[in-house]
């Protein structure tokens, strides 16, 4: 199928229009044309149509190829221009084409012609593309820019020392500038205290040398900040810099913070409340809680784990409430049907938490605080892994210190058979971590269980 050209000619004469149209009909060309021989007429016709070529005589009466390459230049189009000429000496033709011109065919070897409209199209195409990819680069990084600056986010750029190389507005306002320049080539220390300078190089080394984001929340200035570093490898020069988000999560946490602090408040309220009722399961909660959250410092867990921890604590026994009082504080032994309510505390607990929005597993403590790690526990009888960590430590922590205080239906426990229940459950009934953590409180005297030796 013939290739549609559209050819602008330059050109006095029309035969010489016709022989070379004709020639390029038989290079496989379908040809649609317009003459042009004045410069008037060239730039009346530039802007007509989209031109896939020019091509052009060298010698005319009114017009010279020197002045269309200089109009062409003046539209800033990019189309090829070639120079079809009978009377062009080679050294003209050189110094036509440093001026702009693609291109000479002589007239008197039209054959040649094909294969440079051809080139010329292919060339013109290939130009056409890298524009369109530089545009489309140029454009992204607009974007990139605008995002960079106006983002609330604090946005930077450092090296491995920790030197800016590039900072948005919200970064130098939080750095107590005003402007990119006074930040760009200072390091952390320059702008940080110390502490924290230190931290953030540290991270940052570490993100290189791991090629791996690193996540992490730290202090400045008495604000927190959620910070994001991405390593990023620069193609060409081989070299590692790090890409800086950080957010300033400062009322958020404060907010979480006092959100955290209800929890607790109303988990102690609750707990307090069940006094009347019940005083053994009041203490009895708030001790369990006391004591699990020892123990979890004591296993390195964060501040918002032992939080959990805690309130997981105070509200274990909660199912109790449905209880009758009778039952809980009957004297001497229980029948199997009535242990067999009393068992029924742990799921009616979970129904009652299950719908609390606590952002801790508050009410599969509850619902799983009798579960051993053999499967002998209850509701459910769970086993290993099915265990959380935090049933795991408020199991063995409900144990100990429901051992060592009196209940109508028997005294309390001696440390003795407290610490002999520890060691023979140790990895089997009980985890053997929070047994171990447990027997070293009892023997330090860490946590007053009120009991005798």
């Amino acid at each position: 199928m013939p290739i549609r050209l559209r050819v602008l000619f330059v050109e006095d004469s029309e035969d010489d229009v016709l022989l070379i149209v004709r020639e390029l009909r038989r290079a496989g060309y379908d040809i649609s044309f317009r003459k042009v021989d004045t410069p008037e007429e060239m730039r009346n016709a530039l802007p007509k149509e989209e031109w896939d070529i020019i091509l052009s005589d060298y010698v005319m009466p009114h017009f010279t190829t020197a002045e269309a390459l200089t109009i062409l230049k003046e539209t800033e189009l990019d189309i090829p221009f070639i120079i079809v000429s009978g009377a062009i000496g080679e050294q003209t033709a050189v110094e036509l084409m440093k001026a702009g011109a693609h291109d000479f065919v002589m007239k008197d070897n039209l054959a040649k012609l094909g294969p440079v409209v051809q080139r010329e199209l292919r060339d013109a195409d290939t130009r056409r593309e890298r524009r369109q990819a530089q545009e489309r680069l140029k454009e992204s990084e607009e974007r990139y820019r605008l995002l960079f600056q106006s983002s609330p986010d604090l946005i930077g750029q450092v090296d491995l020392d920790g030197r800016f190389i590039a900072a948005n507005l919200a970064m130098v306002r939080s750095l107590g500038f005003s402007s990119e320049k006074e930040v760009i080539g200072k390091t952390f220390h320059d702008l940080m205290p110390q502490d924290v300078a230190n931290y953030r190089l540290k991270m940052v080394r570490k993100a290189c040398n791991e090629s791996r984001t690193q996540v992490f929340e730290d202090q400045r200035a008495g604000r927190w900040f959620h910070n994001i570093f991405v390593p990023i490898k620069i193609p060409e020069e081989g070299e590692i810099t790090v890409q800086i988000i950080a957010r300033d999560i400062t009322e958020n946490k404060k907010a979480k913070e006092q959100l955290e602090r209800s929890f607790v408040d109303l988990a102690e309220t609750v707990s307090r409340a069940m006094v009347s009722r019940d005083p053994y399961t009041a203490t009895h909660q708030r001790n369990v809680a006391e004591l699990a959250r020892l123990v979890g410092q004591k296993m390195g867990l964060d501040e918002d784990r032992l939080r959990g921890l805690y309130i997981g604590g105070l509200l274990h026994d909660i199912g109790k409430i449905s209880i009758p009082e009778s039952l809980l504080n009957k004297p001497g032994q229980l029948t199997e049907e009535e242990w067999n309510l009393v068992r029924t505390h742990a799921k009616r607990g979970y129904e009652i938490l299950k719908d609390a929005n606590f952002p801790w597993p508050v009410a599969e403590m509850a619902l799983h605080h009798h579960e051993r790690l053999d499967g002998s526990g209850y509701p459910d009888g769970l086993s290993g892994d099915a265990l959380s960590l935090e049933v795991r430590i408020l199991s063995v922590c409900d144990v100990v210190e429901a051992m060592s205080a009196y209940r109508p239906y028997r005294p309390a426990r001696s440390v003795r058979e407290i610490i002999k229940e520890l060691q023979n459950g140790r990895g089997e009934k009980y985890d053997a971590t929070v047994a171990d953590i447990l027997l070293r409180i009892i023997r330090k005297g860490e946590f007053d269980l009120s009991i005798r030796p």
